[in-house]
């Protein structure tokens, strides 16, 4: 009785492993990326926020982007936290629009 439950359990183990692997971890590192994603929303938005005070005459969005690029740099590639341009760029446009999205709501125009 004993080496027959000895079998099961041995036969259960590369199961147990399988279902972990292709369906638990996937979960969790899913959940891990979208809280990283919205800590890096919240850095860009900040950043955003802070270069359009800083910068408020029309014409001086180069120099707004690239405060945002160096700042964002600074704080995620310094720490180990590799982030490319490209990825960079989709962030700082996300926050743009959603930042336009709102002024507009709030003075009732529309697109």
């Amino acid at each position: 009785m004993k080496e027959e439950l000895f079998n099961v359990i041995l036969t259960l183990i590369p199961v147990l492993g399988a279902v972990i692997t292709y369906y638990i971890l996937p979960c969790i590192r899913a959940n891990l990326d979208s809280a990283k994603l919205a800590q890096y929303q919240k850095w860009t938005s900040l950043a955003v926020e802070t270069a359009e005070m800083l910068w408020q005459e029309s014409g001086s969005g180069n120099e707004k982007l690239a405060y945002v690029v160096s700042f964002l740099n600074d704080m995620f590639n310094k720490n180990k936290v590799r982030i490319t341009d490209e990825q960079l760029r989709v962030l700082i446009e996300s926050c743009i629009k959603q930042m336009k999205t709102q002024e507009n709501k709030q003075s009732g125009g529309s697109l």
